[in-house]
């Protein structure tokens, strides 16, 4: 995870155009909906992680508060995909 952390922008950029076109990939020749969907789901929380810790500067930031950062976006993912199964 380090090494993530230490990215250039271009190199993020491109990792997001990345995993965006697999969650696209995951939607558009899924079978299995429920998985597809929640796959996307935890994608774009990787992706919100990806935008808050290169673009928004919060590299530099102390680190518990990037660890509650990171702690929020757990919860808020979590509380989501167990409201998507389960409601």
């Amino acid at each position: 995870m380090n090494r993530i952390l230490h990215l250039s922008p271009v190199k993020v950029w491109a990792l997001l155009v990345a995993v965006t076109l697999i969650s696209w990939v995951l939607t558009e020749d899924s079978d299995a909906v429920r998985f597809g969907a929640t796959a996307v789901i935890l994608i774009a929380a990787f992706k919100i992680n990806m935008v808050i810790g290169h673009f928004m500067e919060l590299q530099w930031t102390p680190r518990p508060f990037r660890i509650v950062l990171s702690l929020w976006l757990i919860l808020v993912t979590t509380i989501i995909i167990g409201c998507y199964w389960y409601v």
